[in-house]
C-alpha cells in the first residue's frame, strides 16, 4: 500500500524535484519530453532539447521551468541540418534520445513490411551518431520499439549496432516493459545504452512478477484514483462499429466477435485486423500499448465506452497531471503516445547515474545473465488461447455467420448504391459511372451468384469468369457439408469488368453475413486467416488481365515477393515496363505493390496483397511515383 501511495504522488508531482546533481544531458528527437522528464526529476540538467515538431517544442516551452532548465535552448530543426560542432560549447556529459520508430514498427509492417532504415526515417539514428562522435559524451542512451531487432531479417540492427559501436563505446542493451515499472501500460521498448564501463546493468523491475517482492502491475482503475468522474464524449454516438463498443467485455478488443471465440454472430474473421482494433482496456489489468495516432476505433478505450480523457492518457503513460501538452485533443494523444513514460525513464536515469557517474542512488540492478519473463508469459497466454479455441472447435457449437437468404443488388463501379433501375434505359457517358447487378439465388447450401452489367440479361455463352469458392459456415474444425459452396458468374464481353465480379462476391458477404466485407473473412495480408477457400477460378476469353485474374486466385501467389518479370511472363510483354503493368494492375484495384510503392519490399520485386480486386468503395492510390523506373 505505502509503494502505491508513493506511486500516487509521482503521478501529482508538480515540478518540485530538486535538480541536486545537475549532470548536463542534451536531448535529441525530444518529442514532448517523455525521456526528459524522468531524467530530469532524476537530478540531470537538460541543456539543450532538438525536435523538428514546432507544436512538440512549444509544450517543451511550456513545462519550463517545471520539468526543464529554465535556460534550456529548444532547438526546433531537422536534427540533419544541424551542425554537431554547436554543441561542443555545452559541457555535455550524456545524451539521451529515441529516433522515431515507425519505420521499424507494427505500423510499418501493416504497409507490407518494416521499412527500417530503407526509409528516410530509418536513417535518423546516422545523425545521432554524428552528434555523438562531436560531442563525446561519457554514455549515451538510445529507445525504440521492440521491431527494430527483427526488421528486415536483422540487417537494420546490425547496421545501428555496428554504427554506435564504432563510436567507441560499449554496448548494453534489453527489451524492457515499462509496465514492469510503474505504469498501467505493457509497452515493450528497446533500451540501449553506450557507456565505457566493463559493462552496465539495466533497472531490475519494481512491479510485476520479476520485481523483488512480485509487486503487482499498477492497474488503470488505481492510476485514475483522483481524477474527476467523466461523461461519454459522444465519439461512439455514430458509426459504422459504434454499436459494438458497447457490447464489449473489458479487456477484449475485435476478436471477441469472431467466431473463433465462440460469438453466435461473428462479425470479423479471426485475425483479420491489428490487437487494438476495438480494445477496451480492463480497468483491473494494465492496458496493452497506446498509439500515437489512433483511428476511430483504435483502443484502448475506456470500460465505460468512451475515448479516455487527456488527464487519463497522462495517467497511463506516467506524466505528471501538472504537464500540460499544446494543441487540441488529437494533437495532445499523438504526442503522449509519442512519448517515453516518464516514470519508466526514471528507473533508466537512476541506473545511468549510478554507474556512469558513481551517484549516491538507490536502484536495484539486473545481472547480466538474469532474463525477464515478459516472453515466456506471452508463451503460455498464447499457449492458453490455443487451447481455449480448440475446446472450442471439438464441441458441438456451431457459430454460423451467414444466413442465406436469395437478393438481388445494384451497385455502381465507382461506389456501392442502393439504386435499383427500373429500366435499361441508362446509356452510360464518358466519366459515368458503370452500374453492375447480381442476382443472388440459394439451393440448399449452394449459392448462385450471377453478374451482369445492368440492363442486359446473362447469356451463356457471354460467361466472362466463373469463380466457385467454399466458405466456412463455423468456428470449428468442420466437415465439407458444412460449407457454403458459392458459384458466382460474370456475364459481359468486357474484359475490364472483372472487378465486377469481385464486388459481386463482396456484395455477397455484406448481405448474407455479419461481416463487412470480403477482407473480414480472409485476414490482412500481412497474416490472412482465411475461411474460405477458392476451388477453381476461370476465365473465357483472352486478355492479359484475365490472365493474371486466374494467376491472383491462388493463394500460393498472395503476400510473397516475386521478381517482376513474372509479370512481363503472364502479360506476355517481354519489352514492356514492369512498372507500367503495376500501374495498370492497380488501376483494376489489384492492390499489388512494389518498391515504388512500398520501399521495403525489394527493388526488382512486386508483392499483390490479396487474391481479389479491392471492392469499388475502397479508394487507392493508382498510379506509382516513380524516382526510379525499374523493370
Amino acid at each position: 500500500m505505502l509503494l502505491f501511495l508513493a506511486q500516487s504522488m509521482i503521478f501529482q508531482t508538480e515540478g518540485q524535484v530538486s535538480n541536486q546533481r545537475g549532470l548536463p544531458v542534451l536531448s535529441l528527437f525530444t518529442g514532448a519530453g517523455g525521456l526528459d522528464v524522468g531524467f530530469h526529476l532524476e537530478g540531470f540538467d537538460v541543456l539543450a532539447c532538438v525536435e523538428i515538431e514546432p507544436q512538440f517544442c512549444r509544450t517543451i516551452e511550456r513545462n519550463k521551468p517545471g520539468y526543464f532548465n529554465p535556460d534550456a535552448e529548444v532547438i526546433c530543426a531537422d536534427i540533419r541540418d544541424l551542425d554537431p560542432h554547436r554543441f561542443r560549447q555545452l559541457p555535455i556529459e550524456f545524451v539521451i534520445g529515441g529516433p522515431p520508430c515507425q519505420t521499424f514498427s507494427a505500423a510499418g509492417r501493416r504497409a507490407g513490411g518494416a521499412p527500417g532504415t530503407l526509409d528516410r526515417r530509418g536513417t535518423l539514428f546516422e545523425a545521432y551518431c554524428r552528434i555523438i562522435s562531436t560531442v563525446k559524451p561519457k554514455g549515451f542512451l538510445f529507445e525504440n520499439v521492440r521491431g527494430i531487432l527483427g526488421s528486415n531479417r536483422g540487417e537494420d540492427w546490425r547496421h545501428v549496432s555496428q554504427a554506435f559501436r564504432s563510436l567507441g563505446y560499449n554496448l548494453a542493451y534489453r527489451i524492457l516493459d515499462a509496465c514492469d515499472y510503474g505504469i498501467p501500460q505493457h509497452r515493450e521498448r528497446l533500451i540501449l545504452v553506450g557507456h565505457q564501463n566493463p559493462d552496465f546493468w539495466f533497472p531490475r523491475p519494481t512491479h510485476g512478477p520479476d520485481s523483488p517482492h512480485a509487486t503487482p502491475w499498477l492497474t488503470p482503475r488505481q492510476a485514475f484514483k483522483g481524477l474527476p468522474t467523466q461523461p461519454d464524449d459522444g465519439h461512439f454516438a455514430t458509426g459504422k462499429y459504434s454499436h459494438l463498443v458497447t457490447q464489449l467485455p473489458p479487456g477484449e478488443n475485435y476478436l471477441y466477435f469472431t467466431a473463433m471465440r465462440g460469438h453466435p454472430n461473428p462479425v470479423f474473421a479471426y485475425r483479420s485486423r491489428f490487437s487494438d482494433f476495438l480494445y477496451k482496456a480492463h480497468p483491473d489489468r494494465p492496458t496493452k500499448t497506446m498509439i500515437a495516432n489512433p483511428g476511430k476505433y483504435s483502443g484502448p478505450f475506456h470500460w465505460e465506452s468512451r475515448r479516455f480523457t487527456i488527464p487519463e492518457y497522462k495517467r497511463l503513460q506516467g506524466f505528471p497531471d501538472d504537464y500540460q501538452f499544446e494543441g487540441t485533443y488529437a494533437d495532445q494523444v499523438r504526442q503522449i503516445g509519442n512519448s517515453v513514460s516518464p516514470l519508466f525513464a526514471r528507473s533508466l536515469a537512476r541506473a545511468v547515474a549510478r554507474q556512469l557517474f558513481s551517484a549516491d542512488v538507490d536502484v536495484d540492478l539486473i545481472p547480466l545473465t538474469q532474463g525477464l519473463s515478459f516472453d515466456s508469459r506471452k508463451g503460455r497466454e498464447a499457449q492458453r488461447t490455443r487451447a481455449k479455441h480448440a475446446a472450442l472447435a471439438n464441441s458441438n457449437q456451431q457459430n454460423h455467420a451467414f444466413h442465406l437468404r436469395p437478393y438481388s443488388v445494384t451497385w455502381s463501379n465507382n461506389g456501392r448504391s442502393r439504386q435499383h433501375f427500373a429500366s435499361p434505359d441508362h446509356a452510360l457517358k464518358a466519366g459515368q459511372p458503370q452500374y453492375f447487378q447480381a442476382i443472388c439465388s440459394i439451393h440448399e447450401s449452394s449459392v448462385a451468384l450471377d453478374v451482369t452489367a445492368c440492363g442486359t440479361a446473362p447469356v451463356p455463352s457471354n460467361v466472362l469468369a466463373e469463380c466457385v469458392m467454399s466458405i466456412r459456415q463455423s468456428a470449428s474444425d468442420v466437415q465439407a457439408h458444412d460449407d457454403i459452396t458459392l458459384h458466382a458468374r460474370l456475364f459481359t464481353a468486357t474484359p475490364a469488368h472483372i472487378q465486377a465480379l469481385w464486388d459481386a462476391i463482396d456484395e455477397f458477404v455484406i448481405e448474407s453475413s455479419s461481416f463487412h466485407s470480403l477482407f473480414e473473412i480472409y485476414g490482412h495480408f500481412t497474416e490472412p486467416h482465411p475461411v474460405f477457400r477458392i476451388d477453381s477460378f476461370r476465365t473465357f476469353a483472352y486478355h492479359p488481365v484475365l490472365t493474371f485474374a486466374e494467376h491472383a486466385s491462388n493463394f500460393a501467389n498472395c503476400s510473397q515477393f516475386f521478381p517482376l518479370q513474372r509479370l512481363n511472363d503472364i502479360f506476355g510483354r517481354d519489352h514492356q515496363d514492369a512498372l507500367e503493368i503495376i500501374d495498370e494492375l492497380r488501376s483494376y484495384r489489384y492492390d499489388i505493390r512494389c518498391h515504388e510503392t512500398n520501399i521495403a519490399i525489394p527493388k526488382g520485386y512486386y508483392m499483390l496483397a490479396y487474391p481479389f480486386t479491392l471492392p469499388s468503395r475502397k479508394q487507392m492510390n493508382f498510379r506509382i511515383k516513380r524516382n526510379n523506373a525499374a523493370s
